[in-house]
């Protein structure tokens, strides 16, 4: 895999299978930053069609950087109500996710300083066969951060009472014959082991794994053509240098910036280097809020979407 040479001068991105995306500096987000932290953009086609994306890069190495998620209590906020909330010195809000709007509950993984906020929720369907409803539970893609200061994406669940946070070596099969699987444990998966990030938000479904694209839709039971087509798309991985990626692509504005398929954002995030990387809830929750200024248009026309749950990135005084 070729490592992509970042500078605070334009950068060519060269993407397998699309025409060549030039990411450059973006000045007006830049102002603020200190100098681990870095934000690119384009307005690149891409497959031939309108493109607009951002992408922040933050060196964990740093030990000033802080690595922090927040969560609503029942209740739904901004990225920039959250940057507005926070004291300190905010250097970025991003929102990760996927979320219940009847009662704000969020569906995937959060944890901050290792506390769990937020287990990985079941999902419920229809019986095809039936009028009644079956419960499935998927094992969700998440990013964590740890006390050293390196990063792992991995397929989490929480088991027992106590929602202890495991990681399994590859998605959990959740349908056996037609029906759900029993809920993931140490007595139905055979390697599942702790997984203790001090800070860890879930989404889904994987998108990279060991450099190279590895899209895991069907197994965390995010599949459909609708799901993996074009869309506004929050993004986070990682490279084997620990620089944090968050890429943020802007989407369902005709003519200008038509999001990005699944397929196309393993790609560009290979290509700019991860390691591993992750899917976040995207569409209108979609926003990347830097030093006071949006990056994307988000796709709502109300303009950001309250979401019950945001990664943060503060800077020690």
């Amino acid at each position: 895999m070729k490592k992509l040479l970042l500078s605070l001068t334009a950068a060519l991105v060269s993407v397998s299978g699309f025409a060549q995306v030039k990411w450059s500096p973006s000045p007006q987000h830049q102002q603020g930053l200190p100098a681990s932290v870095k934000v690119f953009t384009t307005s690149d086609s891409l497959d031939g069609k309108p493109f607009k994306a951002y992408y922040l890069e933050a060196d964990l190495k740093d030990p000033k950087l802080e690595v922090l998620t927040r969560v609503g209590n029942g209740k739904r906020y901004t990225p920039q109500q959250y940057y507005t909330q926070e004291p300190g010195n905010v250097l970025a809000v991003v929102n990760t996710t996927f979320f219940s709007f009847a009662d704000n509950r969020n569906l995937n993984l959060v944890i901050n300083n290792g506390k769990v906020l937020a287990p990985q929720a079941s999902v419920r369907r229809k019986n095809p066969k039936g009028t009644d409803t079956l419960t499935y539970y998927p094992t969700t893609g998440a990013i964590g951060f740890f006390r050293n200061r390196t990063a792992d994406v991995a397929w989490a669940y929480n088991v027992g009472k106590k929602k202890k946070t495991v990681e399994l070596a590859a998605p959990y099969d959740t349908d056996v014959n037609g029906q759900p699987a029993p809920e993931p444990s140490k007595r139905t998966v055979k390697e599942i082991k702790r997984w203790k990030p001090q800070t860890a938000v879930g989404g889904g479904p994987v998108l990279v794994q060991n450099g190279k694209v590895r899209i895991t839709a069907e197994e965390e039971m995010r599949g459909g053509a609708g799901f993996r087509g074009p869309h506004p798309r929050t993004v986070m991985g990682y490279t084997p240098d620990q620089k944090l990626i968050i890429l943020m692509v802007e989407g369902r504005n005709k003519g200008v910036a038509e999001g990005a398929s699944l397929d196309q954002l393993a790609k560009l995030m290979v290509d700019l280097g991860c390691q591993e990387a992750l899917n976040l809830d995207g569409g209108g929750s979609s926003a990347l809020y830097v030093k006071g200024k949006d990056t994307i248009k988000p796709s709502d026309k109300e303009g950001q979407r309250p979401v019950p749950a945001v990664l943060v990135l503060k800077y020690k005084e």
